[in-house]
């Protein structure tokens, strides 16, 4: 195992240790994975790896846990560093603040000279319940309080939707399904009625599964990727699958006081195509991710054709099952509207999502810690105006 040897302290808060991919635990948060760190490196993007030890002087405790980061280069020559769903460590609120920036200044001596920020998609759930949104202010000096520097901010806008809905999937079936909206079992009830045929596969349904998710993409103006882009996933999670070792358990260091982990070491992740058909027509067709014991609703395309059949909801009902059936006890839907707002465009995805009974979960969303504040400036005006 080799390690790169490159160690800062903090304050004496934080320690890390850059690490090579093959070091890197296994863990349940796939965004935090080296296999979702190394994919994205054939998008552009620059993964490090980290062993990071956060020390608590008041509790006296200590826990070493994984942290990756992803440099994104920008059309200026400069870069920042994002963080997806990290810090993957469980703390009380009150303390999150004083982490985030002992990070933040011990990564600045890892990352290149011209990176504008550090920038935390945060795994923790926010602190603010309810469909309320908090004005960023008071986020802002909330995040901040007891830290030194009082220069985390949060980012004009989110990297990944903060709104989502996780399913229990540890309930039985039944559990399940009782949870769920009326409507939503009735239109499960529909398509098995209509003889929806599911299947479960791999890149060898690929190509077909993309024009459906293609024409889904340009009939509703959002952003999609290439082809490329999954052939790679998929051809990338075979190379890990032959190249990756298990490495031994991130170290706990033992003192007088605990902080529990979020997971422990978990498999490699995997991905799989689900498809419902009709007659051999392609009706609905979704990418999910199950890492450890997380299961990811990722990618998606339905057909505007049979839509009365409500493919959609049985695929979904399939992969429950299925996420189920592979060990998996949470299935995050990836992404809703904050509120159920009639007017928000995205107003039929909340209907849909919430319809499956799970439980909507509000995390503290994206945050930056600003290097060098002048860039800073005009890379929050860009994002802005973007």
């Amino acid at each position: 195992m080799r390690l790169l040897r490159l160690i800062v302290m903090v304050a004496f808060m934080v320690a890390i240790e850059q690490v090579s991919p093959e070091a890197f635990p296994p863990q349940d948060n796939l965004f935090q994975t080296a296999f979702w760190g190394t994919f994205k490196k054939f998008a552009g993007q620059e993964p490090r790896f980290f062993s990071t030890t956060f020390t608590d002087d008041d509790a006296l405790s200590a826990y070493t846990f994984p942290f990756m980061i992803l440099l994104r280069q920008r059309h200026d020559g400069s870069c920042y560093a994002y963080a997806p769903k990290a810090p993957s460590i469980s703390l009380p609120a009150e303390k999150r603040g004083t982490l985030l920036e002992e990070l933040a200044l011990a990564v600045r001596n890892c990352v290149p000279e011209n990176c504008i920020c550090l920038r935390f998609d945060l795994a923790w759930r926010s602190r603010y319940g309810g469909d309320e949104i908090v004005k960023a202010e008071t986020a802002q000096l909330a995040l901040n309080w007891g830290t030194k520097t009082h220069n985390l901010r949060k980012a004009s806008g989110n990297h990944l939707a903060p709104d989502t809905v996780i399913i229990n999937l540890s309930l039985t079936p039944e559990q399940i399904l009782s949870r769920m909206r009326g409507t939503t079992r009735n239109c499960i009830r529909r398509a098995y009625r209509s003889e929806i045929d599911f299947a479960v596969g791999g890149i060898d349904m690929l190509h077909d599964w993309y024009g459906l998710y293609e024409e889904t993409a340009k009939r509703k103006g959002f952003y999609y990727e290439s082809e490329e882009y999954f052939n790679t996933l998929f051809s990338h999670k075979r190379i890990q699958e032959n190249t990756f070792h298990e490495p031994p358990p991130h170290k706990k260091i033992e003192t007088k006081k605990e902080i529990i982990p979020l997971a422990a070491p978990a498999p490699l992740p995997q991905f799989h195509i689900m498809t419902a058909s009709k007659s051999g027509k392609l009706l609905s067709g979704i990418i999910i991710a199950l890492s450890g014991h997380n299961a990811y609703y990722m990618y998606a395309g339905s057909s505007e054709d049979l839509k009365e059949l409500m493919a959609n909801y049985g695929l979904q009902w399939e992969a429950v099952r299925f996420a189920r059936s592979k060990g998996c006890t949470n299935y995050d839907l990836m992404g809703i509207p904050p509120n159920g707002d009639t007017s928000n465009p995205m107003a039929g995805l909340y209907l849909f999502k919430t319809g499956f009974g799970g439980e909507k979960v509000r995390f503290a969303g994206t945050w930056d810690y600003p290097y060098d504040e002048k860039r800073y400036a005009y890379f929050n005006l860009e994002e802005q105006m973007r």
